[in-house]
């Protein structure tokens, strides 16, 4: 007697014709080990498979097997968590908008899978599926004025051969946590009076929805020094365009201030898209003094939703000192304020409230009875005020009573270092500095430091390293929210150790130029990947998740980019010099651009969709090689690609004038030769 073939499930399957007619395991178990572009092309083979491959149930599984990291499936885990509402509260405001959006719309998951599969089809290849321009201001015209802080005088010098080290800031911001970019527009949208009449020549477009939405910001009048997106807190450091000050017989100094405005997605019930606000919080004045614009005075900041943190670094005018001027300065931006100091020069309308102050005069021109070198303290600093006679920079400021905190919003200076203690911490720049940028989290700020041995010019240190060494130095600077404790609330210095993480790149025997990137022999099976969420306090770290340790307890717990570690991406192709990266640290995903003098690469990153934790896939094949997980890495270069019109396109050129990069699994901006905004959508 003849049996007849059966399923798994006892189904006959002896008059079957094509896969279509399989039983549902045996099917999910043939699609399993098809390409994501197979599954989409045969959705054209006929009704039965479009029926097949578009089915709901089996679209989902698609996703979860080849992409559970993307951003699609990341928002569907949150969503399906036990306790959504608990996982949502944790996420920043502009992340929880997108969540409500994303659970009010029916999800087509058939059409999703087709997305997902070309995005990752081109991150692969290293391809643009649609490469778009934005026109962008002129600067340095009757309407707009862009005057970027400048870069150290550092460049490359090796033989004969240059190469930047330092390249100026652009004009334009992208916020990967918030998927919007700020950019100066060159005209207004439909319907919006012209430029010349508000000034509003920046915009905040979201690129998911190409939709643009003006900034309240009148640029007229003034020279934007810097602008900055992140957390939902749009920063703009700007300085008047008339001077008010005669500092010598060759320098007049202009004021200088920083303006804050809140940018908020909020969930449309009329459309399937987010509409976005732009709203004013407060404005401070930058430096009490004010700045030259020349190419001498330099700053550096750093923000985050509630705190702002800037570095100043000046050249010191004075006939009897060498040492530049260096101060540092943190202020809490959390409260919102109307009161604009730039409308009112003299402060007459300021308001009034009694606060301790935050530094005892003389430290801004770097007085101190105590030396550095001969104690192990933070140094005390002369006081010759009577105001500040009871109080020290690096002791506790008196608490401040609740009417002097509550009724009385706006910026407020929580922290001031000057010389004496930043010399103490290690962070005296002088005048060979190594500043790279600064860096803040929820309670510390972070000194990013670099040196390099081909480094040349004004700037250069006497004594380079061996190779190429960056360095981190962490401050506790943030005071703590327990109002109960005394010693840690609201308006008391915060003392603690100082953390420091630094990477010399002196190689090993294996010819690594950096110990925190191991060789592919060596190489430790990387983690399964983290869906939880997109908040970046949730997944594991960058570092763990895209470069491999040899040390576990180096890598960090966090989703993001690991800002308390040493830069070490800047050499890990090492004689190559990464001069920008974008990282997608829950997708996995990384754009690095490198250069080598002449030679330069951009080059995608993409983690394989499948690891393992030691044993192999499937029973029966035991042990897995690392070498070749490591090889499932798909890295792929960018080369020279084809133009709407036929020319050929170098893609560094369209991306890296800047020499910056940014954007998330779904696109990559930067800006060309030509000074348009070039958006690479995968």
């Amino acid at each position: 007697m003849k049996c007849s073939p059966q399923s798994a499930s006892g189904s006959d399957t002896s008059n079957m014709r094509d896969i279509t007619e399989l039983p549902q395991d045996l099917f999910l178990i043939v699609i399993s080990h098809l390409s994501p572009r197979t599954c989409v092309r045969c959705r054209s083979v006929s009704r039965r498979w479009h029926h097949a491959f578009t089915d709901e149930a089996n679209c989902l599984l698609l996703l979860r097997w080849n992409f559970p990291r993307c951003r699609e499936m990341r928002l569907a885990a949150l969503l399906s968590s036990p306790a959504p509402q608990k996982s949502a509260d944790n996420l920043p405001p502009n992340l929880k908008a997108e969540l409500v959006r994303f659970a009010q719309v029916r999800r087509v998951w058939s059409s999703a899978f087709a997305h997902v599969a070309r995005r990752y089809h081109h991150l692969n290849r290293a391809t643009a599926r649609v490469v778009e321009k934005l026109d962008m201001a002129p600067s340095q015209n009757n309407l707009f004025s862009f005057w970027g802080v400048a870069p150290w005088n550092r460049y490359l010098r090796l033989h004969e051969k240059t190469a930047s080290f330092h390249y100026p800031d652009p004009s334009w911001w992208y916020s990967q946590e918030d998927g919007v970019l700020v950019y100066p527009a060159t005209r207004p949208e439909g319907g919006s009076p012209p430029l010349e009449t508000t000034g509003h020549i920046y915009h905040i477009v979201d690129l998911s929805t190409k939709l643009e939405f003006p900034v309240p910001f009148d640029v007229r009048q003034k020279h934007i020094r810097r602008v900055r997106l992140a957390q939902g807190v749009l920063v703009f450091e700007w300085a008047e365009v008339l001077p008010y000050h005669q500092l010598n017989d060759r320098e007049v100094v202009h004021r200088h201030y920083v303006s804050i405005f809140d940018v908020l997605r909020h969930p449309s019930t009329t459309t399937t898209h987010c509409t976005w606000s732009i709203t004013f919080r407060s404005e401070f004045k930058l430096h009490f003094l004010g700045l030259p614009l020349n190419r001498s005075d330099r700053f550096f900041s750093a923000h985050t939703a509630t705190h702002y943190a800037v570095y100043f670094w000046q050249p010191n005018r004075s006939l009897y000192q060498d040492d530049p001027i260096e101060q540092l300065a943190v202020w809490d931006i959390s409260s919102p304020s109307p009161y604009r100091p730039s409308e009112d020069p003299k402060g007459r309308k300021r308001p009034s409230v009694e606060r301790t102050p935050s530094l005892p005069t003389g430290l801004w021109s770097g007085k101190s009875s105590s030396s550095t070198a001969t104690t192990r303290s933070p140094p005390q600093a002369d006081v010759s005020n009577d105001a500040a006679s009871s109080s020290d920079m690096e002791q506790p400021r008196r608490r401040l009573s609740a009417s002097q905190t509550t009724t009385v919003p706006g910026p407020f200076v929580i922290r001031r270092i000057a010389w004496p203690q930043l010399d103490f911490y290690g962070l005296r720049q002088r005048a060979t500095p190594q500043l790279r940028n600064l860096s803040l989290d929820g309670k510390n700020l972070y000194f990013i430091e670099e040196e390099h041995r081909w480094a040349d010019g004004q700037h250069s240190s006497l004594s380079p390293p061996r190779v190429h060494l960056v360095r981190s130095t962490g401050i506790p600077i943030i005071p703590f929210d327990d109002q109960d404790d005394s010693s840690q609330g609201q308006g008391h210095v915060v003392q603690g150790p100082v953390f420091l993480d630094s990477c010399g790149a002196d190689g090993d025997v294996n010819m690594n130029f950096c110990r925190r990137v191991a060789p592919a022999s060596s190489v430790s099976v990387w983690p399964p990947p983290s869906i939880g969420g997109l908040n970046a306090a949730r997944g594991r770290g960058l570092i763990e998740q895209l470069r491999p340790r040899e040390k576990k307890e180096e890598t960090s717990e966090w989703g993001g980019i690991a800002k308390h570690l040493a830069p070490c991406w800047r050499h890990e192709d090492f004689p190559y010099l990464t001069v920008s990266e974008m990282v997608d640290g829950e997708a996995g995903v990384r754009v690095s651009a490198r250069h080598c003098f002449m030679l330069e690469t951009l080059s995608v990153h993409v983690r394989p969709r499948l690891t393992v934790g030691g044993e192999g896939l499937e029973e029966g094949k035991g042990k897995v090689d690392r070498e070749e997980i490591v090889r499932k890495t798909s890295v792929k270069e960018f080369g020279v690609t084809r133009g709407d019109t036929g020319e050929e396109v170098n893609m560094w050129g369209e991306l890296l004038a800047k020499g910056h990069i940014s954007g998330d699994e779904r696109w990559v901006v930067g800006e060309d030769e030509q000074g348009l905004i070039t958006v690479l959508r995968f």
